[in-house]
């Protein structure tokens, strides 16, 4: 195992992935790489003929001239953008103490893959963008005029994407580097919109006789909130709650606390809750209720597990504390039904396109905090993301989300939306693309539409007459510390990119 990423081919790709890697660049604290990109242009961009302007969001536009190597009768060939974009979703093991916003990503070679050091890798979409900074810094690579377009924001809400102004988009074609399975062309994609529930309910003080206690799931795989929605995976806050509901109907328990998750777009690996009860009965309950989740998830989740432990007067946990303030016991089932009665996962496979995912939605993060003002109150909030490959799913997921939100006297917030990437069968980027990449893997190569939000969709809906693909290398478990790049895909997917630049 090595840490070294310039012993890696191509050269000029992973030196750039290095140090991206060693920038912090989480969403909403990637300004600080978006910086080192545009100095990098300033001060050694010259010798290339690069430009850049970035705009009031953050977002960056470099443009590149043609290379020498271009007939001159091509002087006027029209550019060809390439879009990246160079934030990244902060996700890390239970072990670790990597702050996302001050500490560097620590690539590690394992296996003929990269990985980082218990935290995701960020080779979503920082591989993609070394490959269009490598092109850029580059004058050794026929090519048409570029225009990369690199935006931030892209992992919460596509911010950046959304406050692009169109006269960016100018280029009649672009590349698209934020697929993950190579020798695969994605000409589609699905759009998404936010959903936050929020529920207030008053504090009781409970003067029973009953025991402080932290019930927790962990061991969990987690994963994207697309692309891996079709894969059985368990969600640490909804197996949290049927925990709790199944302890509930046999010791009635009060609701203190609840933390699950930081980020809509992630399938949640760990969730906790405290509350007061009787810890000997649910001590004795849980073993059996674990036995039978283990059973049922045995092969997605092999580490699955449950624990209780008590809370005492010395415990320092941000979780909860021993105090006796807490949801009445109909408020604390109140929370459980709504939590239980959330639809998530796949909701409709397409009927076009075999084996994707057509509509989906994911709880991504649940919270139940206390504050202790005038009110004394405790505020449930629960953030959703649902996905669709059209508009109208999405119209009807939300109007089930509203019916739930009425039953549980809830309030609902429906945000960030952005539309769909409608494929485009005819378009004459992808007849150039399939043949490029055939060359290079066995036979042509598979169309997919993908489960997930590319900026391209938004990007569409700007420029409804650009030409669009997206493309990629191995990327394996992003948006978890499992996430990982293969490092030969890199190399064959570098080279897809030179031959269709070349041929454009």
């Amino acid at each position: 195992m090595t840490t070294n990423l310039s012993q890696l081919s191509p050269t000029a790709v992973w030196q750039w992935f290095d140090q991206i890697c060693a920038i912090p660049h989480p969403t909403f604290h990637e300004h600080a790489l978006g910086d080192f990109i545009v100095q990098a242009v300033q001060t050694r961009g010259q010798p290339y003929g690069l430009t850049v302007k970035k705009d009031e969001k953050g977002n960056i536009f470099i443009y590149k001239p043609a290379s020498v190597q271009l007939d001159s009768k091509m002087a006027n060939h029209p550019a060809v953008a390439i879009q990246a974009h160079f934030d990244m979703v902060a996700q890390k093991g239970e072990t670790t103490n990597h702050d996302f916003i001050t500490d560097p990503i620590k690539p590690v070679i394992k296996d003929d893959w990269v990985w980082a050091s218990d935290t995701t890798l960020g080779a979503d979409n920082g591989i993609g963008l070394a490959m269009a900074l490598a092109v850029a810094f580059s004058d050794d690579i026929v090519h048409p005029p570029l225009e990369l377009i690199l935006t931030c924001e892209e992992e919460i809400g596509m911010g950046g994407v959304q406050a692009i102004h169109p006269e960016w988009l100018t280029a009649p074609a672009m590349i698209n580097l934020d697929s993950e399975d190579e020798g695969e062309l994605f000409i589609g994609c699905a759009g998404g919109r936010d959903a936050t529930f929020q529920l207030t309910c008053p504090l009781i003080t409970v003067t029973e006789d009953v025991t402080p206690m932290v019930i927790k799931v962990s061991g969990l795989q987690g994963g994207h909130s697309g692309i891996d929605i079709h894969k059985g995976l368990a969600n640490a806050n909804l197996l949290l709650a049927r925990v709790l509901a199944s302890l509930f109907g046999s010791s009635p328990f009060y609701l203190q606390h609840w933390t699950g998750g930081v980020l809509r777009n992630v399938i949640t690996r760990e969730a906790s809750a405290a509350v007061l009860g009787d810890f000997e009965r649910i001590s004795q309950l849980l073993p059996t209720i674990l036995q039978t989740l283990q059973a049922e998830y045995k092969i997605t989740e092999p580490n699955l597990t449950v624990t209780v432990e008590k809370l005492v007067a010395t415990d320092a946990l941000s979780l909860a504390s021993t105090d006796l303030s807490a949801l009445s016991i109909a408020d604390s089932q109140r929370v459980l039904n709504l939590l239980r009665s959330l639809p998530n996962g796949v909701i409709r496979m397409s009927d076009s396109f075999a084996g994707v995912v057509d509509t989906s939605i994911s709880t991504g993060v649940v919270k139940l905090e206390q504050t202790h003002d005038n009110n004394h109150t405790a505020t449930l909030e629960i953030r959703c993301l649902m996905r669709s490959l059209g508009e109208t799913p999405k119209d009807d997921i939300a109007q089930r989300l509203q019916a739930l939100a009425d039953l549980a006297g809830a309030a609902l917030e429906l945000s960030d939306d952005y539309p769909g990437w409608q494929p485009d069968p005819d378009s004459k980027l992808l007849a150039v693309a399939k043949s490029v990449m055939a060359s290079h893997f066995a036979g042509e190569p598979k169309l997919q539409v993908i489960h997930a939000g590319l900026e391209c969709g938004i990007f569409k809906g700007k420029a409804p007459n650009m030409d669009m693909i997206s493309f990629g290398p191995n990327i394996r478990a992003a948006h978890s510390p499992k996430e990982r790049v293969e490092i030969a895909s890199v190399a064959k997917t570098w080279q897809v990119l030179l031959d269709l630049l070349k041929v454009l």
